[in-house]
This record gives C-alpha cells, sequence and structure tokens, in this order.
C-alpha cells in the first residue's frame, strides 16, 4: 500500500467515518413531459440540489417530498395535484433510461451507473427524469414512501448485524428510541446522532497490522457478551456484497476478517474467491487483473483489510458494497473489447477466440457475450473447457441481432 493510503488508515477512524458520511452527489431532476397533464406550466424544466446536494448514504425516498415542493407543485395546477398519486412518483436515470432502486443508498445507485455506462452517459449533476405515471410491471420498484425505505433500511442494519456477529442481539437489544434514533440520524444527516447508536453495532478499526506481524489472535469472540466492542477483526464476518456492471448478479460470501494463517483477510482475496476470472491469481500480479474494486466511489487496493473497510467504509446499512469496474483502466469507454457481429459464422469462433485470449490472458477464454446492435461485447472470461458454451452464446447473439 503506498504512504497516501497507509496515512489514510493511520487517521482517527472519527474523522474517516466523518468523510465517508459528508460525501454527497448533485442532481438534477426534471419531469417527463409526456406524463403532465393539461393545464401544467411547462415552463418550469429542472430544479437543481446542487449547493446542498444529495448525501451518498441517504435515500431517493427520502427527498421525494423536497422534489415534489420544489418541481412538481410548480409545474402542475390545483387539478393536475389533486389527481397526482405520490405512489407513482418514480425516478430514471435520464441517458440510460435506468429506474433508481428507493431501498439502495444514493452513493451505490451513482456508483453502480458508472461502472455500467460510458463515461459520456455519466455527468454531474446527475440527470434523474421524474415520472408521475406508475412504472411499468418488468421494472417493479418497492413503493416510494419514507416508511417503506425505513422499514428496507432497518431488515438490512439487520441483516448486517447477523452476518457480522452471527446472530441480531444487538439490533434487537437497542431500545425503541435508539433504533428510531440510528433511522433519523440517517433521515436527518446527523453523523452524531447516528454514530452515538451505530457504534454498539459496527466495532471499531482494526490496529494496524504489518505483513511481519504475529497470526492475530481475537480478543474476544463474535459470540461473547455485548458489553465489550471488539475491534474490526474480532466479528465473524464482514457484510459485505459486490456489485458487477451491465446488471450482474449481486454476490454476497462469508468474508471472515482473518484469514486460514490467522492474519487480517484482505479484498483481494475475498475477490479471488469470488470472481476469480476478474481477478485471477496473486492480488500484487496487476498485469493480468481484469477489473478494479471501488467502494463509496474510492478505487480501493487490493490488500485493504477487510475488518478496516467494516468498520469504516460501510454505508449507513452496515454493508460494504463493493463496485467493480471491468477493464484494466478506470475509463469506463475501455471497459470492454467489442468486435463486430456481421460476418461472424461458427467457423470464425476460433478467430474471435484467439483475438479476446490474446487481448486479456492465453490461459483464459470469453465466457459471456451480449449481443448489442451490430456488436458482440465481452463481459468475462472462462476457462478452455467453456468454448463449446462460448459457441452457443454467440451464435445466439448473432441470431438475436
Amino acid at each position: 500500500m503506498d504512504n497516501k493510503s497507509d496515512s489514510i488508515i493511520k487517521t482517527s477512524p472519527t474523522a474517516l467515518r466523518s468523510l465517508v458520511w459528508e460525501g454527497s452527489i448533485p442532481f438534477c431532476f426534471s419531469l417527463e413531459t409526456s406524463e403532465l397533464p393539461s393545464g401544467s406550466d411547462r415552463g418550469v424544466e429542472a430544479f437543481y440540489v446542487g449547493e446542498l446536494a444529495v448525501p451518498r448514504l441517504s435515500y431517493l425516498s427520502l427527498i421525494v417530498p423536497t422534489v415534489k415542493s420544489n418541481l412538481i407543485c410548480l409545474v402542475l395546477d390545483q387539478g393536475g395535484l389533486f389527481s397526482l398519486k405520490d405512489e407513482n412518483i418514480w425516478f430514471e436515470h435520464l441517458e440510460s433510461h435506468t429506474p433508481l432502486k428507493w431501498h439502495w443508498p444514493v452513493g451505490l445507485i451513482y456508483d453502480t451507473l458508472v461502472a455500467s455506462l460510458p463515461s459520456s452517459s455519466i455527468t454531474l449533476p446527475l440527470q434523474v427524469t421524474v415520472h408521475l405515471a406508475p412504472p411499468p410491471l418488468e421494472k417493479l420498484l418497492l413503493p416510494n414512501t419514507i416508511e417503506v425505505c425505513r422499514d428496507a433500511f432497518m431488515s438490512q442494519v439487520k441483516e448486517a448485524d447477523f452476518v457480522r456477529w452471527g446472530s441480531t442481539r444487538r439490533v434487537t437489544n437497542l431500545r425503541q428510541r435508539e433504533a428510531e434514533s440510528l433511522w433519523e440520524g440517517v433521515s436527518q444527516h446527523d453523523f452524531d446522532k447516528f454514530w452515538s447508536v451505530a457504534s454498539k453495532l459496527i466495532p471499531t478499526p482494526p490496529p494496524r497490522h504489518s505483513p511481519t506481524s504475529a497470526p492475530l489472535i481475537p480478543s474476544q469472540s463474535a459470540n461473547s457478551t455485548m458489553d465489550r466492542m471488539p475491534d474490526g477483526n474480532g466479528v465473524r464476518n464482514v457484510p459485505i456484497r459486490v456489485y458487477l456492471p451491465h446488471g450482474g448478479p449481486v454476490m454476497q460470501d462469508h468474508s471472515s476478517p482473518i484469514d486460514n494463517q490467522g492474519r487480517p483477510a484482505t479484498l483481494g482475496t475475498t475477490l479471488v474467491n469470488l470472481i476469480p476470472l476478474l481477478f485471477p491469481g496473486s492480488q500484487s500480479n496487476s498485469k493480468h487483473r481484469l477489473a478494479r474494486a471501488f467502494v463509496q466511489g474510492i478505487h480501493i487496493p487490493l490488500e485493504t483489510e477487510l475488518g478496516w473497510l467494516g468498520t469504516v467504509m460501510c454505508s449507513a446499512d452496515g454493508w460494504v458494497s463493493v463496485v467493480i469496474h471491468l477493464g484494466r483502466t478506470i475509463s469506463p469507454g475501455a471497459q470492454y473489447q467489442e468486435y463486430p457481429a456481421s460476418g461472424i459464422t461458427k467457423t470464425g469462433i476460433s478467430e474471435l477466440l484467439s483475438d479476446a485470449s490474446q487481448l486479456i490472458h492465453n490461459d483464459h477464454h470469453l465466457n459471456q457475450c451480449q449481443g448489442q446492435s451490430s456488436k458482440i461485447r465481452v463481459l468475462a472470461l472462462q476457462n478452455h473447457d467453456g468454448v463449446q458454451t462460448l459457441q452457443a452464446q454467440v451464435q445466439l447473439s448473432i441470431g438475436a441481432i
């Protein structure tokens, strides 16, 4: 880890958590004009949330009232407002037409968009379309109410608590007022109120561990009494989820902060176990590394300790959300190699395989291709025994073009 990363880790936990807490994203909301009722004032084009922005750890449900009072109420007349059903309001990313999830932290929404779209499609402030008609059934969003968002948040807090300690006792033992303060800290963006309760659930950062240090022996097991809080290496597992770009599955695994040798586990070891096709071999071998990991919008070195990530870089719900960017460069425009789809036949597949394997690594072959217009997009890799699967997938993609 470089000197800059090392100095960051040595910074006080409160200061680091505060930096994560204060992260924000500017938004620009504009109404879908085709859904406006007659009598609407179409001269009001957009509402910017720029100077104050939206906290990364907040939720879009919390700003629906602000968008309604500062945009919708200025555009719709009294009749339109009377007939408007609040549950029909939903948000969509303007350029990609991606519906935005109410129950995801704002920062996670933005990070997954950045990982999945060309850089030209992601601008700040983030351009968001406000819909006033019910979303199509295939988009199936949760209701946009603050109550539903709060319940989803507390459910995630409990799940993270179970992953971390092996039970939900720390959450269920909170007094009602404490549980309310946890959510109020998020909804009011009050750092002190939130951490006055969250500190009972999320452990303190582990001490700095040098590679030559002796194996760690946690001072307290995850099942011990709750009067003392162990550090981040004393938990059973770190609540961590990995988000793949292009709508890939969200992955979750049991990620202990201590490896089999008793040393701190790293983000790299977790990613090698979860997605070895994107993070093959040794962490130090960056030549064949096909992806990068981002947490809270920050590129995280693979040697970063899991215990530290789980205590400092988690979202308000307690989860460490790792967003994967494909490609050897950070630029979203260079995340994949494209091949013309026209003219590719069964006999031409071997040539495509050869080009792809030279592009990435001689020991791998392409695993998953997705036909898009007149191109085939390379998304992942697989060992030699995946050639037949590739052939079927390429033919299917070509047939769909």
